[in-house]
């Protein structure tokens, strides 16, 4: 079974102040669906590359870790954003 993750979701405020994390929460989730499809369907691409295998497993092969490495750039970036968003809540008077 595959790895969990907790990803939190963008609150009303936090989609006003910077209305990108919606699409591209959404993203990074279909990219994460990709990557787990192309694996269940090719299941070498798991392992080694072997010289024999096919153009469609070879591509399926890059990609899967495409989508592995947009999802870790976007689960990044948004990671930042919530921080900043954080920080900048925290700094308002009360």
């Amino acid at each position: 079974m595959g790895e969990r993750r907790v990803v939190r979701f963008p609150t009303p405020p936090d989609l006003h102040v910077e209305p990108p994390l919606g699409p591209l929460l959404v993203l990074e989730m279909a990219a994460e669906v990709a990557a787990n499809a192309l694996r269940a369907r090719h299941v070498a691409i798991q392992g080694d590359f072997w010289p024999d295998e096919t153009d469609e497993v070879t591509t399926a092969r890059v990609l899967a870790r495409e989508c592995d490495q947009l999802v870790e750039t976007l689960n990044d970036y948004r990671r930042r954003i919530l921080a900043r968003l954080r920080r900048e809540r925290s700094e308002w008077p009360v």
